[in-house]
């Protein structure tokens, strides 16, 4: 993943990454927990990054929206 933004905590999500040749939105969660978003514009990423309840964002905004995959806990950095 490129362009991971940097110890995102709010709303309980550790971090961000995105990699915008293959569209992929990875969010890793404070629980450990991990989701890849497939097919995400690079503006919803923005988005995600700039609001204010990223956890509300990715509710409202991804799930339901986008295939989605778990990987249950993750150590950041851990095969991505």
């Amino acid at each position: 993943m490129s362009q991971p933004s940097a110890g995102s905590s709010a709303g309980g999500i550790r971090s961000i990454g995105y990699d915008p040749t293959t569209k992929a939105l990875l969010v890793i969660c404070e629980s450990g927990d991990a989701y890849r978003y497939a097919g995400v514009r690079k503006e919803i990423y923005e988005s995600l990054l700039a609001a204010p309840a990223r956890e509300q964002f990715v509710r409202e905004s991804l799930e339901g929206r986008y295939p989605r995959e778990k990987y249950p806990c993750m150590a950041v950095g851990e095969g991505i």
